[in-house]
């Protein structure tokens, strides 16, 4: 273990391959979410399968964290907090396209 400005190496270490490991997994769920999006009709390709898919990605990451540390609690509660979000997305997605409305004119 080795201090540096009163970091901890070994912990920085470990952090940082957490953080590696759970944007990979987020990633990996927007691009599956873009590739699923392919199989929709048209007009339900407008980019929002990256949106979903980044979202279940994140609660499966979140959850990965959770279950590591052994708190199931932690894994469970904030699998769930990530996915309760997913209902809300065509709700910022019309707010966005009422902003871009108003910025046209």
């Amino acid at each position: 273990m080795i201090v540096i400005f009163g970091i901890t190496i070994m912990f920085v270490a470990e952090y940082t391959m957490f953080g590696i490991i759970d944007n990979t997994v987020m990633v990996i769920g927007a691009l599956t979410g873009l590739e699923i999006e392919k199989f929709l009709p048209k007009r339900m390709q407008i980019g929002m399968g990256a949106v979903y898919g980044a979202c279940v990605g994140n609660a499966v990451s979140d959850f990965m964290g959770g279950a590591v540390t052994g708190s199931w609690d932690l894994a469970f509660n904030t699998a769930w907090g990530c996915l309760l979000v997913i209902p809300a997305i065509p709700l910022f997605s019309y707010v966005g396209k009422l902003r871009r409305q108003w910025r046209s004119k």
